[in-house]
């Protein structure tokens, strides 16, 4: 018995040292440590050493313990209330989630799952990481665990520091290494909110402070209290937060950190009151039992520049309707708003009580102050005095009495700057106007039309003469006349007979272009209308074109009123041996169609009942091609095909094609030799013939001078005629229109109408054989 305790015991011993030996193997993988510099007495432990090797900092894992996220991340932003405060916990550019890279506070407790930064540098080096373990100690190797469970930073650091120079790390204690410890991890802490918009349970950093949950919750509810909050720890309350001392003065007193398990509540509100008008805080604002209307006033900011301060409107609630109250000014310091008052702020009346204004020709009009004896001279005098272009023969005073009425006073203002009797005394809200002269003159102008370089409406100017105004608009062009200068002048003449034929004087005036002053003796009147001819001698240049297979192409300037087109075709000498006489036409532009024209064409349209916009469209074109009978034209010059050019024409002539093509509804579109003396079936059968939406009556011929020529049908198109072909034409195959279905109503009126017709020719023919 005694051998097997004795046997067990060593065992033990034997796992013990066995184990020890590997954990001490695994420190020394973990943090080499040169133990023949530790201390060997005589005092050496303080000199340097000079081979220290920089080590990379040691982390030991922390407890295993599933992460909270924090609540701040999620935190939703809830509807703004009209109470003062609300706003503070749901602004978006807000944020009151702690701020972890400022320094730890001096007097922050430390707990489980904070984690510890400590260094050691010197003669001794040592740098790790240690959690704080559920059982409130740190880790340290070589030195084993050290308690700083419910230790401020200040007092960890010194109790760490005491362990670490009694055991591992003499150093420490001589000086020749230095300790440095810092909080690398916070732990998180829970709070419960109550009778908060967000009303739970909240995980927070443990460096929050009260104010940092206060907008986590989203503030209080919507009957709860801003001013009576309660700060509750183990089961007392240990603070209380007053949110508007925060928002009118800044005062963070109550802005305590929170613990593990503290209660934020927020009771039921016992007043609000509202305020409108002139505050510059206008809201729901809630009251302390004792809080008067001057501390309402307060917290709404103050009044604004423009309130009416002598008193205060207030509405208030009794148990069966309400009444209105008025607050004088001397009152608001005492009196005690009620719940569910609603005080009203007006703004003062926009009216001035000791004003007079001028305005008009004085330098400085407007609005000056009523002194005792104010004259109209003096106020003329304040008002910086008279304009140099003031009407000095009558102004007026309107004078607005206090039953309303207004009376008018007229003065002389000369006579009133002489110290005349009408320079009268003033009175509240008199209103004086003084005229300039400018105001009874009309504005009169004079207007130049015509061959002038800068025509239109000059101001008139006394003396202005016909030369002046011919330099006001910058002078003759080329092709103005000045031999036939026509003035129309506005008669006025109070006795004139209405019905005279005359309604303005024109004169004619023949004047030289030069614009110097010599014989300038012709002198304009008001709104007189100066027109300046053109010189029927100057024409300007016309210019056409011709192009294709002609000699000479280009661009050529049209020498007489009657050119035409024989004219210019020798001109450009004549056409190449390449030209094909029946395709040249002209090109003829025209002046865009004006408004009235268009509609016309839309009445045009709108009396044949066209839908399309063909119709339109061809009235309002510019561009016409004109087909030209080049041969007729050349052996017959000034015919009527010898066209007389106009400017801008242009003439074109193709180059001859031996070809003709075939399009619309041919089996294939293509082109194919002209032979002289075919006709069109011949030219058909050489696309495959026709298909059978073939409309064949319809068959035309587009030629290359631009002529078209349509198939002729006869009776019943039993005659049909074809149009000729030529070289570099174009035959042209439309297609059948889209019939319509026919009811039968239609179908038996249609027979009726032939039976009727066929009867009429047999008895024709009856009457005519006998």
């Amino acid at each position: 018995m005694c051998i097997s305790k004795r046997f067990l015991l060593f065992l033990l011993l034997f796992v013990f040292l066995d184990q020890s030996a590997v954990f001490a193997q695994a420190i020394g993988r973990q943090l080499p440590v040169d133990t023949s510099k530790l201390g060997k007495g005589n005092g050496n432990t303080g000199i340097p050493n000079p081979n220290k090797v920089d080590v990379e900092p040691t982390v030991i894992a922390p407890v295993n313990r599933t992460p909270v996220k924090n609540d701040y991340q999620t935190v939703a932003k809830l509807p703004t209330s009209e109470v003062f405060g609300a706003s503070f916990f749901t602004n978006e550019s807000l944020s009151f989630e702690p701020n972890l890279r400022i320094g730890i506070p001096p007097n922050y407790i430390l707990g489980p799952d904070d984690e510890l930064t400590i260094n050691v540098s010197g003669y001794q080096e040592m740098n790790i990481k240690t959690p704080v373990q559920p059982e409130g100690s740190v880790f340290i190797p070589q030195v084993g665990a050290v308690n700083v469970n419910g230790l401020t930073i200040e007092d960890a650091i010194a109790r760490i520091r005491d362990k670490m120079s009694q055991t591992a790390y003499p150093s420490l204690r001589v000086g020749s290494s230095k300790l440095s410890v810092t909080l690398s991890k916070i732990r998180s802490i829970h709070i419960t909110a109550v009778g908060a918009a967000k009303s739970g349970n909240f995980t927070i950093s443990s460096l929050s402070s009260l104010f940092n949950s206060l907008y986590l919750c989203g503030g209080p509810g919507a009957i709860n209290t801003y001013r009576n909050i309660e700060l509750i720890r183990n089961n007392k309350v240990i603070q209380h937060i007053d949110i508007y001392q925060f928002l009118t003065r800044g005062d963070q007193r109550g802005n305590v950190s929170l613990r593990e398990n503290d209660v934020i509540n927020f009771p039921v509100y016992k007043k609000r009151v509202t305020v409108n008008g002139a505050v510059k805080r206008p809201g729901i604002f809630e009251l302390k039992d004792g809080e008067t209307l001057d501390d309402l006033l307060f917290f709404a900011g103050g009044y604004t520049d423009k309130a009416y301060k002598a008193s205060i409107k207030v509405k208030q609630n009794t148990d069966t309707e309400r009444k209105i109250r008025t607050v004088f000014k001397q009152g608001i310091s005492t009196y005690v708003p009620t719940d569910g008052d609603e005080f009203d702020v007006e703004e003062i009346l926009n009216t001035v009580e000791n004003a007079v204004s001028i305005k008009g020709a004085v330098y400085r009009p407007g609005e000056f102050e009523l002194t005792p004896g104010l004259t109209i001279s003096a106020l003329i005098k304040h008002a910086g005095g008279l304009r140099e272009n003031v009407f000095t023969d009558r102004a007026t005073l309107t004078r607005t009495h206090p039953d309303g009425t207004m009376e008018n006073f007229t003065f002389n203002v000369a006579s009133v700057m002489k110290g005349g009797a009408d320079d009268m005394q003033l009175i509240k809200r008199d209103v004086i106007n003084i005229a300039t002269i400018n105001e009874f003159k009309s504005i009169y102008t004079v207007n130049i039309t015509g061959e002038v370089r800068k025509p239109g409406s000059f101001p008139y100017q006394e003396n202005l003469s016909l030369r002046d105004l011919f330099f006001l608009a910058g002078g003759f062009t080329d092709a103005a006349s000045s031999y036939h200068v026509e003035i129309g002048r506005r008669i006025i003449n109070e006795r004139t007979n209405r019905d005279a034929d005359s309604i303005a004087t024109v004169y004619d005036v023949n004047i030289e272009k030069a614009l110097n002053i010599e014989n300038d003796k012709f002198i304009l009147r008001p709104f007189d209308i100066v027109t300046v001819r053109k010189n029927p001698g100057y024409t300007e240049q016309r210019t056409v074109n011709v192009s294709g297979e002609v000699n000479y192409p280009g661009a050529y300037t049209i020498g007489s009123k009657k050119e035409r087109v024989s004219d210019l075709i020798k001109r450009a000498g004549g056409l190449t041996a390449l030209a094909n006489p029946n395709g040249v036409f002209l090109i003829r532009s025209t002046p865009e169609v004006n408004d009235s024209q268009k509609q016309a064409a839309k009445l045009i349209q709108s009396s044949i009942k066209d839908t399309s916009v063909k119709v339109l469209e061809d009235i309002t074109r510019t561009n016409f091609r004109i087909p030209i009978e080049v041969k007729t034209v050349l052996s017959n010059p000034g015919s009527l095909q010898d066209y007389i050019l106009e400017d801008h024409d242009e003439i074109q002539v193709s180059k001859f094609d031996p070809l003709v093509k075939l399009s619309g509804e041919v089996l294939i579109s293509t082109k194919t030799g002209f032979v002289e003396g075919k006709s069109i079936q011949y030219y058909l059968s050489q696309a495959g013939g026709t298909t059978d939406n073939a409309r064949r009556s319809k068959i035309y011929v587009l030629y290359a001078n631009g002529h078209i020529k349509r198939t002729k049908n006869g009776v019943f198109g039993i005659f049909r005629s074809y149009p000729k072909v030529e070289e570099g034409s174009e035959i042209v195959v439309p297609k059948k229109m889209e019939k319509k279905g026919v009811d039968v109503g239609s179908t038996v009126s249609t027979l009726g109408t032939l039976i009727s017709l066929i009867s009429l020719v047999v008895v024709t023919i009856s009457t005519i054989k006998k």
